[in-house]
């Protein structure tokens, strides 16, 4: 089995049993001086017990730890999933809108026989209907105005508000 130790473990075991080992001791030999190393003192392994429970310790609270974040984190992404369903349908109802507003304005504006110049394009895009507001020069052009915009609304309601009026000279 392989056990996995976060660097802050390895480094208490590393230090408890570096300073437990290293220990030196002078002993003085008929009035010279010789130093020798001594043996690790008996409590030295009761320092390198302890600073393995403790980083064993460690271990586990740094495991919940990350047990516990991935959770909240997983709990998060399901948040913004079902926060982000409504906005990107609104969204897409959105950009929907605008390119019916954008395709019939262009065809209106593409047709010789409309004049365009005083129609308004209004879009509602939660009851899907597009509404032609203004004015034009006379009822065939009012007519070719809302064929055009039914052609190029797809999906779309077109209510037709032009006014006829003649336009002075």
């Amino acid at each position: 089995m392989i056990q996995r130790y976060s660097f802050a473990a390895l480094v208490a075991v590393g230090s408890a049993a570096l300073l437990g080992c290293t220990g030196t001791a002078k002993a003085t030999q008929g009035g010279s001086d010789n130093s020798q190393y001594a043996s690790p003192s008996p409590r030295s392994g009761d320092a390198v017990d302890k600073a393995r429970a403790d980083a064993e310790k460690a271990g586990e609270k740094i495991k919940e730890g990350a047990e516990k974040t991935g959770e909240v984190v997983k709990e998060t992404a399901q948040d913004v999933k079902r926060e982000a369903k409504p906005a990107a349908k609104e969204v897409g109802e959105t950009v929907d809108a605008t390119k019916q507003h954008l395709d019939v304005k262009a065809a209106l504006l593409a047709d010789k026989s409309v004049d365009a110049s005083h129609i308004d394009i209004d879009v509602n895009k939660d009851a899907k209907v597009l509404y032609l507001r203004g004015t034009v020069p006379s009822a065939a052009q009012k007519a070719a105005a809302e064929r055009i915009a039914r052609d190029k609304a797809d999906g779309f309601v077109v209510r037709n508000e032009l006014t006829v009026m003649a336009v002075p000279r």
